[in-house]
């Protein structure tokens, strides 16, 4: 409206110039007609005023009507004391609520969302995985061998039923992150679950793999042992790992990561503290053992496939002082990855029935990296040394990190090992990985015949993704056992899966 107003008013002031200058009598006619518009359009501005002065008396009655039903400080006190409340305009309690009602925003990560009222980005995700195994023999009635590869598991001899199938969907997995920006570096949080946290087939029990926290450089919780790259395992329908390969071990740690450059080549250090665990075996003539293994509940017997170890056992005595140490060095240049890793650990063992305290310190050295090749191809490998780390070699529970002899002493293992895949891209959907695996303990003399010395594996597969979020894949996977006496194992499996992740 003002706009118009001022447009007349210009409109005016040239007319009223242009009245006062001689025209030719020609142009009367024109005067005549453009103060005729003027005077029209004059006359619709009038009544567009007149409306809209009457429209602002209509708001300021609503307002003023609203404000004489809004209820006092006073009358609010009253109604806390007892007092009838007074109601409120439906309208108006509309518009307070949709002013406390904070609106959900996109966080500051891709598939992550703001909680309301904070800079917290969160955001969840995971898949659902089905495998089907078809497998030459049987670890043994829900035994977890054969669920996924446990090469200590392989049954030797004619132990194990033949030609076993089973049907799980332990795999499957379910995550929560978040990231919190800070003046003093970012807050970021992951907790992830799956299934196996019981080994029966058809049981499913969810057990945690990550719940962990950084701030900045510093990160503490359960995550991959730092000893691991895990960007060097292989691309494998199988969770449980190659033969050669470190054990997938995800501990308790405390982990600070400095990132630097040399040569324009980004690099990282890593330093943790990590939770210990020994894994010994003891000679069936240490004085006391029954008195031993009845005063401590942690000893472990053998595997049932194992029936000669019976007189000698299995312990993981909880007696560390230590944490393992561990440091890795990573370098990421634009052609892939690689990574050095050693470890150093106290081994210790205690026995208030027997009196017995011995410990030893160990470690191990681990190189290990994911090289691109053509495309999207690449080659994945690790090769690994150490005495007293075998917990860290091969799949779970395959190997000790040491022995104890009928005295008591500590003898530690010495582990070797490697591992080598590469993965093919057929096209953008399809792609496959081969993997062969090694590893290998030397134990003392002493130590049980029957006790696993060397494990190898193959896996090859097949692997088509349509869409990003669908995979469906087969894999053939053999894998031998060797005991210390010169028998072997063998297991030949082929594995169907489909996995949808979300």
């Amino acid at each position: 409206m003002a706009a118009r107003c001022n447009f007349f008013l210009k409109w005016l002031g040239l007319v009223a110039i242009w009245a006062l200058l001689p025209a030719p009598a020609a142009a009367d006619d024109d005067i005549k007609a453009i103060l005729g518009a003027m005077s029209r359009q004059i006359e619709e501005l009038k009544q567009q005023v007149a409306h809209s002065n009457q429209r602002i008396g209509q708001l300021e009655q609503e307002l003023k009507l609203y404000r004489s039903e809004q209820p006092s400080p006073q009358a609010n006190l009253a109604g806390a004391a007892g007092g009838q409340p007074v109601p409120v305009p439906a309208a108006a309690a509309s518009a307070g609520n949709s002013k406390e009602k904070a609106v959900v925003t996109v966080g500051d990560t891709k598939g992550t969302f703001k909680i309301p009222g904070t800079e917290t980005s969160i955001g969840l995700g995971g898949f659902v995985k089905t495998d089907v195994l078809f497998s030459s023999v049987s670890a043994g009635r829900d035994r977890l061998g054969d669920q996924q590869l446990a090469m200590a598991q392989i049954p030797v001899g004619a132990a194990g039923e033949r030609s076993q199938i089973a049907f799980h969907a332990k795999e499957s997995r379910l995550w929560f992150k978040s990231f919190t920006p800070s003046t003093w570096g970012d807050i970021n949080t992951f907790v992830e679950f799956d299934f196996y946290g019981d080994p029966a087939t058809y049981t499913y029990t969810p057990r945690l793999r990550h719940a962990y926290g950084s701030f900045g450089h510093l990160l503490a919780g359960q995550t991959w042992t730092t000893f691991l790259n895990a960007s060097a395992l292989p691309d494998n329908l199988d969770v449980g790992g190659s033969a050669g390969a470190l054990a997938s071990l995800r501990q308790s740690l405390v982990r600070w990561t400095e990132p630097f450059t040399r040569l324009d080549t980004p690099m990282e250090w890593l330093l943790a503290l990590e939770a210990p665990r020994s894994r010994l075996w003891v000679d069936s003539r240490l004085e006391n053992t029954v008195a031993n293994r009845t005063a401590n509940p942690s000893v472990l017997s053998n595997t049932p496939n194992d029936p000669n170890l019976d007189a000698s056992y299995w312990t993981n005595p909880n007696a560390d002082r230590y944490p393992d140490i561990v440091a890795r060095l990573n370098l990421n240049p634009d052609w892939g990855n690689i990574s050095l890793a050693a470890i150093g650990r106290q081994l210790r063992y205690t026995n208030s029935a027997t009196g017995y305290r011995q410990d030893a310190w160990g470690g191990g050295v681990n190189l290990s990296g994911r090289i691109n090749t053509f495309g999207l191809d690449n080659i994945r490998f690790m090769a690994h040394y150490g005495k007293g780390d075998a917990r860290y070699v091969s799949t779970t529970n395959t190997f000790a990190d040491a022995a104890l002899d009928r005295h008591g002493a500590i003898e530690l293992s010495e582990s070797y090992g490697a591992m080598l895949a590469y993965q093919h891209w057929w096209d953008k959907q399809w792609r496959s990985s081969i993997t062969y695996g090694f590893a290998q303990t030397d134990y003392p003399h002493y130590a049980n015949p029957v006790l696993t010395r060397q494990v190898q594996s193959l896996h090859a597969n097949l692997l088509w993704s349509p869409v990003s979020q669908a995979m469906l894949g087969v894999e053939y996977t053999y894998a031998d056992r060797e005991l210390i006496d010169g028998r072997d194992g063998m297991l030949q499996r082929v594995q169907f899966s489909a996995k949808y992740s979300f």
